[in-house]
């Protein structure tokens, strides 16, 4: 009786022959792509860390660039110009001892009751009220203060601790030997207000002729900064910092300015790419030292350029396992199906092989060879 049953019959060495020229392709093809996935994906992570932390740097270089425009609105001021000028008026024909034993005796007397008068007149000025309405318009600005062409004190937001300020660094650095200049501290902390802060300095210039006339000194608050570097986080492992050219945090997760934590990626970076001042963005693995293997995306926010002090980068950083992690999971499963099909190609064959010798020899043990009867029997 015919058998309804479909059965489809093929060779073993036929399914050998199709095994080895498809799964040995596939699995030639997987050891490829497995080589070549984490290498791409390293350059996408690294590609993408460079391009977070350009764009922090160009956020945290906006922020400088902002603040020293305000303090140049400041120093063009018709109030303030007036009240650095009527200063300066009164030097006309005071020689070099004369202004000194001036300034000598009101120094003297700057920080005890004696000078509370002077002190009163200055922060009671048309000068002083108009800074304090731009420090309460723009809280950033914790203090300002005003001085003339020697240095004194004309108007602030705040009692001074000195009156004369010309033998100091950030001063002489916009006097400028008379000629004028924007000039920027590195960052600084101030007890007082406790916050960290940069001096932003600008010559007050007379109109037409640019001749100094003063100096507005402001000090701003960077706390602002510090959301700006502390939104761009991509991971557990990851932190986008703002470093000093020394390699001092000034902003990053869970870190603090006060306490002058040095960066470990700096010393990575430099080792492999050397100073990142004016460096174009970048990106590279390394291993750091007590930080396993880093991801590493650098850019530099340009300021130094235009602000000695202020050599400022950013850079993103993340453990090299868990930046890879979205291919790694991929690559192992990868791995385990080429290592799978090779195994069932050698296994077949070496099946195939045995089991082709068995049955030749079954079948002489089952049918042995008769000897022909000779003629003569």
């Amino acid at each position: 009786m015919p058998s309804d049953r479909f059965e489809f019959r093929v060779s073993y060495g036929k399914l050998l022959f199709w095994l080895l020229i498809t799964l040995v392709p596939i699995a030639v093809v997987g050891l490829y792509s497995l080589s070549h996935s984490e290498s791409s994906l390293s350059r996408m992570v690294g590609t993408h860390f460079a391009s977070i932390a350009e764009s922090t740097a160009a956020e945290v270089s906006q922020f400088i660039h902002d603040c020293v425009v305000d303090a140049g609105v400041i120093a063009i001021e018709p109030a303030i110009v007036s009240a650095a000028t009527d200063a300066n008026k009164t030097y006309a024909g005071m020689t070099d001892a004369a202004f000194n034993t001036r300034v000598a005796a009101t120094e003297k007397i700057w920080n005890t009751p004696a000078a509370n008068a002077m002190v009163e007149r200055i922060l009671s000025s048309p000068a002083s009220k108009l800074l304090r309405r731009h420090r309460e318009l723009d809280r950033r600005l914790l203090r300002i203060t005003v001085t003339d062409e020697r240095g004194a004190v004309v108007a602030a937001t705040h009692k001074t601790i000195d009156y004369f300020q010309a033998d100091e660094d950030f001063w002489q650095a916009i006097y400028a030997h008379g000629r004028g200049a924007v000039n920027l501290t590195d960052v600084l902390y101030d007890e007082v207000t406790k916050s960290h802060y940069i001096g932003v300095g600008v010559p007050i210039l007379e109109e037409g002729s640019n001749r100094f006339l003063g100096a507005v000194d402001a000090l701003v608050d960077i706390s602002s900064l510090f959301p700006i570097v502390n939104r761009q986080q991509v991971g557990p492992t990851a932190r986008t910092l703002l470093v000093k050219g020394d390699g001092t945090v000034i902003a990053g997760p869970g870190i603090s300015l006060a306490n002058s934590m040095k960066s470990k990626e700096v010393n990575a970076l430099r080792d492999a790419v050397g100073a990142l001042e004016g460096r174009q963005p970048g990106y590279l693995a390394a291993d750091v030292q007590g930080g396993g293997r880093l991801m590493m995306g650098y850019a530099d926010t340009g300021l130094k350029r235009d602000y000695q002090n202020l050599g400022w980068q950013v850079i993103v950083s993340q453990q090299e396992p868990e930046a890879l992690s979205p291919v790694r999971g991929v690559a192992r499963m990868l791995a385990f199906l080429v290592l799978l099909s090779l195994v069932t190609v050698i296994l077949s064959a070496v099946y195939f092989s045995v089991h082709r010798r068995i049955p030749m020899a079954e079948i002489e043990e089952l049918h042995p060879r008769t000897e022909t009867p000779s003629a003569t029997e």
